[in-house]
């Protein structure tokens, strides 16, 4: 990751261990207005993704898409569609900011209390190694939580997912720290999250 914990970017959190989180905000010409947020909004998916879990189909609770190369997770490939015109700008910050090699997408769209994404460590199944994660919030604010171990020593870290947010969650933080955006009664709104990484070139 090329990005320093000095840019004047971001600003690091410290988790223990020489692991960190960093958060900021994205340029105010890169936050979306609503007429940008509904384009984006109505280019979601007419389904929603299925899994298989415990032996069992479990359809995920949003919306989900690839974009620029296909995402791996819990077992499957999610083919990926050309990167649209509203992402590549998000697309090219991030590379400049944060790290040259990120070269994929994955838009998550959540509408109410009952989409989310649970506690999970992302698979690093063709991501180039030591590849960030970053992700950009639009819409509604939500909680983005890390979280470590369990029981009576399980860790929790959250941070305010605003419109226009940008968090990097390191390689080496991912294979420690589990993220999600819990669900909650109090959500009413919409929120589209934009999560890049970087992708081997044989990655497919």
């Amino acid at each position: 990751m090329t990005v320093p914990t000095s840019s004047p970017e971001f600003m690091a959190h410290d988790l223990g261990g020489g692991l960190t989180f960093l958060t900021g905000r994205l340029p105010l010409e890169l936050v979306w207005d609503r007429a940008t947020f509904d384009v984006v909004w109505a280019t979601q998916p007419d389904a929603k993704p299925v899994i298989h879990l415990h032996g069992r189909a479990v359809e995920v609770p949003r919306w989900q898409q690839a974009y620029g190369a296909d995402y791996h997770f819990s077992g499957q490939t999610m083919p990926a569609a050309p990167v649209p015109p509203a992402l590549g700008p998000l697309l090219a910050w991030s590379q400049a900011a944060v790290d040259p090699r990120l070269n994929g997408l994955l838009v998550n769209w959540y509408d109410g209390p009952g989409h989310y994404i649970g506690p999970h460590r992302d698979s690093t199944r063709g991501m180039a190694f030591g590849g960030p994660i970053v992700t950009l919030s639009f819409g509604e604010r939500r909680v983005f939580r890390l979280t470590r171990g369990a029981g009576a020593g399980r860790e929790v870290r959250d941070f305010a997912a605003e419109d226009g947010a940008a968090f990097v969650l390191p390689f080496a933080t991912n294979s420690i720290w589990k993220h999600g955006v819990p669900k909650s009664a109090r959500y009413k709104g919409r929120r589209v999250s934009v999560t890049v990484r970087a992708f081997a070139a044989n990655s497919g």
